[in-house]
């Protein structure tokens, strides 16, 4: 396979993933303010907290940390996530697929794609917030 079909390819699958990313946003919006989702922390008092550091503010509302919001993926507030990580993997996995197609032909390609395939996912799981870095 060349090089520009491969181009073409991965263009679909961002294009592909952003869609179905910003429409389950959509979904996730709609979902939350008409109420058919219950949010985690209701709306009335979500206002009240902001103005907490982050510490104050996961301890008054039990919002999650890291990944632990999976947990609560089916809450209105919560469920935006869902789209906001669909939008922020896609990248991976349309690396995957163009990585499935040179691999053979374009070692240096190949190589390119899958270190941003470890760099992303390492990024993605926290790993990289053991090296000194993290929200405070």
């Amino acid at each position: 396979m060349d090089l520009e079909t491969a181009q073409k390819s991965f263009a679909r699958w961002i294009e592909a993933g952003t869609r179905a990313g910003l429409a389950l946003l959509a979904a996730g919006f709609a979902a939350y303010v008409s109420g058919l989702l219950p949010p985690h922390v209701p709306l009335a008092e979500l206002a009240g907290s902001w103005h907490l550091p982050l510490a104050q503010f996961t301890a008054a509302t039990g919002a999650p940390t890291g990944w632990q919001w999976l947990q609560l993926a089916g809450r209105g507030d919560y469920f935006n996530f869902v789209g906001i990580v669909l939008l922020a993997s896609i990248i991976i996995a349309a690396y995957l697929r163009v990585l499935s197609l040179v691999a053979r032909k374009d070692r240096a390609f190949a190589v390119i794609a899958a270190f941003e395939i470890i760099v992303l996912l390492a990024a993605a799981s926290g790993l990289l917030n053991s090296f000194g870095g993290g929200i405070s």
